[in-house]
């Protein structure tokens, strides 16, 4: 078992809410070997429990911050980042919070500096390309409806991909649970991930690892997925169709 996850497991498995360990971790988990270096981990949480979560981590004394993108829109392109300290979970900004990121006091993986007479706005610097220690963590908020985890398409039509809870949320031998596979790819499957210069070649490693062990029900699952994502093509429908009349 990977270290750092198991040490995350074991943190926050006395939450006493419905969590997963989501992105690249939760495949070597479904693989049960390990793929690549990681730079961080990522926790799926439902909305629901999401002033829930803040508090669990708040008490255990650990920092929340929200983090910020400021855009450069003459350019078209992400500017600077900076994150903004939640203190409580009745903290007006975290309604529409998609995510966390969640940081120990002397966290190995950050150097966080308060802007001056900003109050609770700070600059930060990432020390290291890959997370050695559990000592940061993001908690990604997602929905789920009369029993099923929903996908959100972030298309112009406004719809939802579904997967059944027990379909959604796996467990490792260790009983860690985890996002099925088919669900990671899916969401690794948007057009920025693909193209992204940070995210393609681990992406490429993650699809190139895991897609092969799908099993038929997921496979066609993550392919119609794709196809109600993304009506006008997606690279990986077409690689998933041709893999599957390999495999069977």
């Amino acid at each position: 078992m990977i270290k750092i996850i198991s040490e995350c497991n074991d943190f926050i498995k006395d939450c006493g809410f419905l969590y997963a360990i989501c992105g690249g971790y939760a495949l070597e988990l479904f693989r049960g070997t390990e793929l690549r270096s990681h730079s961080d981990i990522d926790i799926s949480v439902f909305e629901e429990n999401k002033t829930s979560s803040i508090d669990f981590v708040l008490s255990n004394g650990w920092n929340v911050y929200e983090h910020i993108v400021e855009w450069d829109f003459e350019n078209h392109k992400k500017g600077n980042s900076c994150l903004m300290a939640i203190l409580s979970s009745s903290d007006t900004n975290i309604t529409g919070l998609k995510n966390i990121w969640v940081i120990k006091l002397d966290c190995s993986f950050f150097k966080i500096v308060p802007r001056p007479n900003e109050g609770t706005i700070y600059d930060y610097e990432i020390l290291n390309s890959v997370q050695l220690n559990f000592d940061f963590f993001e908690i990604v908020f997602n929905k789920q409806e009369e029993g099923n985890f929903v996908l959100d398409t972030f298309s112009s039509q406004n719809q939802f991909i579904i997967r059944e809870l027990d379909k959604a949320i796996l467990r490792s031998k260790e009983g860690i649970p985890y996002l099925a596979p088919e669900v990671i790819l899916s969401m690794m499957s948007h057009p920025e991930y693909l193209k992204s210069d940070f995210h393609k070649t681990k992406n490429q490693i993650d699809y190139d690892s895991t897609a092969p062990m799908l099993s038929k029900e997921s496979r066609d699952w993550l392919i119609n997925a794709l196809e109600i994502a993304y009506p006008d093509g997606n690279s990986r429908i077409e690689q998933l169709k041709n893999l599957e009349e390999i495999v069977c």
